[in-house]
């Protein structure tokens, strides 16, 4: 393997943190298989863009509400078998929505994405925390990040490409019997023990069944509620407001300040996901060498002047050739992938610092709680500014939502 490459992806336990990987690859691309068909489901089932997008809606909902249930329940009954469970779970609701005659069988068919996708952070990052040590959560991090990105950047190619040839039902009846085959593919690469990261009884037993539920029902709360540890949940929660709102409206950002095509805004897109992948790997890297809340800090901002800053760079493209714009949008996007996606992996070994075994799926669960949040509400927020502002003004204010971050990093700098 490449020098640069191999350093940055030599965990201590790569037997357990690869299968995790491509589980977090699986569930991003189940993730996001309804956007690159919304416009046949609209013209099939005869919906508006609005239903369509509440099929999103639905799904992210579902993050918020099971979540912490998720993290506690990783913490009693196993990880790993409520981590593959989910991800087939996931592959079940997408082949039910490649069979929907219905609209409301597509909103049962997300429901149950959702629900079941909601299992897969608190464990597969908690597995992560148990078995790594503080010299490599960082790496491992940044490879969990790096196997989620390259599922986001597969999901539009597969099953747009496929519903292009051979139909939306395909591409999503296709997209589900792929998840499922590499869901059951990485199962038997765990090892037994330790790396399934389930917090045991003091006696080595299981818990009864009464006593079982009594101590998830109490799980929470074994959870300490610390500076850190709040600081870090509004990190997260402003990360995915964030993250969202890029994603959703760099298209049309692009279209609309510099009037490019829906292809070039894509391409933008596409960029920003790249430039995302290569940062994942080298941030965890660095997150393990360097002082983490300060990778956080330059990381915040930069992105808050590179998402500013494209109000400068679409007045400079101004009458220049189409291949110059495309050339510039895409090193300016791949610019803002590696700030915006840096931030994840420092972020998520900061969170792995303050694990424990016995309550790490509930931590997990807490923090990915803050993540499905912000996911929900940074598409609305910025779309409700974008109605009032339009597309061209509301893309760079999402520059204070990084500022913000950077702030919040300043304050875990001071804590110590």
């Amino acid at each position: 393997m490449f020098g640069p490459v191999r350093r940055v992806t030599e965990v201590s336990r790569p037997r357990v943190v690869g299968p995790i990987t491509a589980g977090h690859g699986v569930n991003e691309f189940f993730a996001i298989v309804i956007p690159p068909i919304i416009p046949l489901l609209v013209s099939d089932f005869g919906i508006t863009y609005g239903q369509a997008g509440f099929l999103l809606t639905i799904f992210f909902a579902m993050y918020v509400l099971f979540q912490l249930p998720a993290g506690v329940l990783a913490d009693r009954i196993g990880k790993r078998r409520l981590l593959v469970g989910g991800l087939i779970g996931m592959a079940a609701g997408v082949g039910l929505a490649a069979t929907a005659t219905t609209y409301g069988t597509l909103v049962v068919a997300q429901t149950i994405t959702g629900i079941s996708g909601a299992t897969f952070h608190p464990t597969g990052m908690s597995i992560i925390s148990d078995v790594e040590g503080e010299k490599t959560e960082g790496k491992a991090m940044g490879v969990f990040g790096f196997g989620g990105a390259l599922g986001t950047l597969s999901a539009p190619a597969v099953v747009g490409g496929l519903a292009v040839v051979f139909g939306w039902r395909v591409a999503l009846g296709g997209a589900a019997l792929l998840g499922l085959a590499v869901s059951l593919a990485i199962l038997p690469l765990f090892s037994d023990g330790e790396e399934d990261g389930t917090a045991a009884r003091a006696d080595g037993g299981r818990p009864s069944t009464v006593g079982g539920a009594l101590r998830s029902a109490r799980a929470l709360v074994a959870v300490p509620v610390t500076r850190g540890i709040v600081l870090l949940f509004l990190v997260t929660l402003l990360l995915s407001m964030q993250h969202r709102a890029i994603q959703t409206f760099t298209t049309a950002y692009v279209g609309g300040a510099v009037g490019g095509s829906v292809s070039v805004g894509n391409l933008a897109f596409f960029t920003l996901l790249l430039g995302g992948s290569a940062a994942s790997l080298w941030a965890g890297d660095l997150a393990d060498r360097f002082d983490r809340r300060l990778l956080g800090i330059g990381a915040a901002i930069a992105t808050a002047g590179l998402v500013a800053g494209t109000l400068a760079l679409t007045g400079a493209l101004g009458g220049l050739p189409t291949v110059a714009v495309i050339a510039a949008l895409s090193v300016w996007f791949v610019l803002i992938g590696i700030g915006m996606y840096a931030s994840y992996p420092v972020k998520n070994a900061m969170v792995s610092e303050q694990a424990d075994a016995g309550f790490s799926g509930s931590l997990f669960g807490v923090i990915q709680t803050a993540s499905a949040v912000g996911s929900a509400s940074g598409p609305a927020v910025f779309g409700v500014l974008s109605d009032r502002w339009g597309v061209a003004a509301a893309f760079p204010a999402i520059a204070g939502v990084s500022v913000l971050i950077a702030v919040l990093f300043l304050l875990l700098l001071r804590g110590e």
